[in-house]
């Protein structure tokens, strides 16, 4: 038999927020040598095994290029039967930011021992609530993720009992349907990515427990109910809630029409799904809320407050909160739905006198399974705190993509996936996820070759602005420098060729690219209107035209590669010709945000705007030097008056790079200091109060001009600021980036002939000290100032060329195989052999020794 798309037997073929159990029973006389299977579903489904969980979803996807996962079940293959089981989730066709169209439901497995086909069967999973009613956002009531959970417990058993059954008991279950017309590919592809990773995360602390009063019907699902309780804190029941932090039920009693509550925190944000594990002798409702963020940067409200409030209105959607009707039995409740939460509120509503025992409550963490290669320590407590923080918001926006705010969009925003999938590479190993992102954002070009921003998705948002379709072409410029794979780049060299011809059509005779289609610094710089030309975007296109000029060659495409080359010439000289003009007397060459070629004119100066011409030498010497000195004034670069500050998260990792090209190391250091401290716990700019701050403090903020940046009145809106900010933003993350590049010195310019580069700064930090990931390996390196001393460790097939920090100047510098001589007159060193390396001064007396004598 060969597997086939089946569905229900009955009813439409794309039901809105539908779930539907999917059984089968498969009898094996003995353990397959193979046990592997390939599992997909439209729009996702959980796959159990004998009661085992194997899935919780599937990859995001193009519908007619479904693909599927490739999943182990060995573990859990008996000989005898094997009831395998699935709960389908339909969202139907609505609007989402996290698959393209829903044309038709449908459950696809394949194996050599089991296939989906006629032969299974299915019944409407009813204890789950079928509710129409879609999440939208803040912002123009804009659809955001699915729905909210409503539970029914008391229609059905759990799973075991209900669903598993007896192999023999097909009683209540109806015959599948084979989908011979489906809209996926027949035999769909293996995706390129492993399944996430999963664990039960539980909390940190107490936030805050007690009672709380109700001003809707406890019994309706209001979408404001939680937001609009009001909680009256109890100590002791907060003591008593303690014991679910040692992993102890603990008891909570009502009597009829009270509601109690009990506020968790994470300490910081987690992505999964929620569980519950309760027992009681009455039939209570559970409601469950979730926060990200203490307070608003839009407005400055409280999001979350001390006695356990959370405003689930506040920034995800209205009404952000699922519903358990519990039965009385003790049950685990796993909510089959992803959230994202930094703290969870659970709401007990008694409808008699009674007693519910809590005992777990949790959020199952659901995540890329990343490998922690990379790090970076200073000795700099506020740096460290900063490299925490980094990690955090790199983990927690990695799931199935490289996800914009988990839980409140969950989209593949291209500009967000760019710098993520360069800290996966250089931090954890990974490109898996950025080939990922590489294929499905591809299908969502068009026939007039631009983007989708966030496909694969169907939310009406096409094209993307040029700034960041551009950004695929620099994923895929960073997979080629990566891997020099020419037939994965052959592959998507048509998308390449149709998104230039399109973009290049707007780049006139006289060299300035023409276009009102960009974003440049997201809520703060100066916007181009059609028929003028954005100084901040310009030389991004240059520069991946340039790129994409050297993919050409590769290929050898001379034909575009020629004229690639030469238009990114022409556009360069315009850009030097009309885009940098002289400020005032202090500043002979700055960029404005905008040229109107029209009229001459130029608006809008903004830090953002300088950071391309400081990277890619379109300035002189004594140009840029004036320029930083005015735009990024010594001591930590904060702007003068008449320069807008950066807003755009990634511009954090452009200007700090920026800086550090032009030996502005302290700089571009104190510089990061001074934007992250209002975000790191106990300090004195923190706004957040202490209580709500956490271990880690955070969240890095969605954009970063704040409120005391603009120095607002209370409830005075933040304009650089979205309405719905969340804390779970991959952008905050970039600064990685900087750390491994310009401080541990580590670069490279092509994976394929393992040439890497390795020149330390300390920037007056007590020691750099990290490990970073390269295409030929790890490279490590440990940097003490102070003495100085010097120890990098590089892997096989790799040649690395080292500069020796300045602290080694005038000084006779040794290693155990060259002859001491002055640093001043000699060569760079180059490594050629894997192994570890140390340099010190002669002077120390004892010499230090390196692993491997050969270089």
């Amino acid at each position: 038999m060969t597997a086939q798309w089946i569905w229900r037997s009955e009813g439409g073929p794309s039901p809105v927020n539908t779930f539907t159990w999917f059984r089968t029973v498969v009898t094996l006389d003995e353990v397959p040598a193979d046990g592997s299977l390939r599992f997909g579903a439209d729009s996702t489904a959980q796959l159990w095994l004998g009661g085992h969980p194997l899935r919780r979803k599937v990859t995001r996807f193009h519908e007619p290029r479904l693909r599927t996962e490739q999943v182990d079940a060995a573990a859990h293959l008996t000989v005898g039967p094997n009831i395998v089981t699935v709960l389908h989730h339909n969202w139907g066709p609505i609007t989402t930011f996290q698959r393209t169209q829903n044309a038709h439901a449908g459950l696809y497995l394949e194996s050599s021992w089991l296939n989906s086909d006629e032969s299974w069967r299915w019944k409407a999973a009813e204890e789950f609530g079928s509710d129409e009613a879609q999440f939208l956002g803040l912002a123009d009531q804009a659809p955001r993720i699915r729905f909210p959970v409503l539970w029914n417990a008391r229609t059905a058993r759990d799973l075991r009992h209900d669903v598993i059954g007896a192999a023999d008991d097909d009683s209540g279950w109806a015959r599948v349907a084979v989908v011979t017309d489906g809209p996926w590919p027949r035999e769909p592809a293996v995706v390129e990515t492993p399944a996430q990773r999963e664990s039960d995360q539980h909390p940190i602390s107490i936030l805050a427990a007690g009672h709380a009063a109700r001003t809707t019907d406890p019994g309706e699902h209001s979408p404001s109910m939680l937001a609009a309780s009001r909680l009256s804190p109890d100590s002791g029941m907060a003591r008593d809630a303690d014991a679910l932090l040692g992993g102890r039920p603990v008891t909570v009693t009502g009597r009829a029409g009270e509601t109690r509550y009990i506020t968790v925190d994470f300490g910081r944000p987690i992505h999964g799904y929620p569980l519950v594990e309760a027992s009681a002798d009455i039939d209570a409702d559970i409601d469950i809320g979730y926060g990200e963020i203490a307070l608003s940067p839009f407005d400055g409200r409280a999001l979350v407050g001390d006695d356990g409030w959370i405003d689930v209105d506040g920034v995800v959607a209205k009404g952000y909160a699922d519903r358990v009707l519990a039965a009385r039995e003790r049950r685990r409740y796993e909510l089959p739905d992803e959230r994202t939460a930094r703290w969870m509120s659970v709401h007990i509503t008694f409808p008699a006198d009674g007693t519910v025992v809590i005992h777990d409550l949790g959020i199952v963490k659901s995540q890329y399974p990343i490998e922690p290669l990379g790090s970076f320590r200073s000795g700099h407590k506020l740096l460290d705190q900063i490299v925490t923080l980094c990690e955090i918001h790199a983990e927690v926006t990695m799931s199935d993509a490289f996800v914009d705010t988990p839980g409140r969009e969950d989209g593949q925003w291209i500009e967000d996936a760019r710098p993520r999938a360069q800290i996966a590479a250089s931090w954890y190993g990974d490109t898996r996820l950025r080939r990922l992102a590489i294929r499905t954002l591809a299908e969502g070009q068009g026939a007039d070759g631009q983007l989708h921003p966030f496909f694969p998705s169907n939310f009406p948002a096409y094209p993307a602005p040029w700034d960041w379709s551009v950004q695929w072409i620099a994923m895929l410029y960073d997979d080629f420098v990566w891997h020099g794979d020419l037939e994965f780049l052959a592959r998507h060299w048509p998308t390449t060729q149709r998104l230039w011809t399109r973009l290049l059509e707007d780049v006139g005779d006289d060299g300035i690219w023409r276009t009102s289609s960009v974003l440049g610094d997201i809520r703060n710089s100066i916007q181009p209107t059609e028929g003028a030309s954005s100084g901040l975007i310009t030389p991004w296109i240059i520069e991946r035209l340039r790129w994409s000029s050297i993919m050409a060659e590769a290929l050898r495409d001379a034909q575009n590669a020629e004229l690639w080359a030469a238009t990114a010439e022409r556009m360069g000289e315009a850009f030097r010709r009309f885009h940098v003009v002289r400020h005032n007397e202090s500043v002979g060459a700055i960029v404005a945000d905008v040229y109107d070629p029209a009229t001459g004119e130029h608006h809008g100066y903004g830090q953002a705007g300088q950071v391309a011409p400081l990277l890619d030498g379109s300035l002189d010497g004594r140009e840029a030097e004036d320029l930083i000195d005015y735009v990024f004034p010594a001591p930590d670069a904060s702007p003068p008056s008449d320069i807008a500050r950066w807003n755009n998260p990634t511009t954090a990792y452009r200007v700090l790079s920026a800086l550090s090209a032009h030996g502005h190391h302290d700089r571009a250091l104190a510089h990061l200091l001074e934007r992250c401290a209002p975000y790191l716990p106990g300090h004195p700019r923190n706004p957040v109060p202490l209580a709500l701050q956490g271990p880690d403090g955070g969240p890095l903020p969605e954009y970063w001009i704040s409120r005391a940046d603009l120095a607002l009145a209370p409830g005075e809106p933040n304009p650089a600021q979205p309405v719905d900010a969340t804390g779970s933003h991959g952008w905050g993350c970039v600064p990685l980036l900087w750390l491994h590049e310009s401080l541990l010195g580590v670069t490279f310019t092509d994976g394929r002939r393992g040439e890497i580069s390795i020149k330390p700064v300390s920037a007056g930090l007590p020691f750099v000290q990290g490990t970073t990931v390269t295409p030929t390996g790890t490279v490590s390196v440990d940097f003490d100032p102070s003495v100085p001393r010097l120890s990098v460790e590089i892997p096989a097939d790799c040649v690395a060329t080292l500069v020796l920090p300045s602290e080694f100047e005038g000084m006779t510098v040794i290693d155990a195989d060259r002859p001491a001589q002055p640093m001043s007159e000699r060569d760079d060193i180059v490594l050629s052999a894997a192994g570890r390396y140390t340099f010190a001064s002669a002077d120390l007396g004892d010499r230090p020794r390196t692993d491997k004598r050969t270089r």
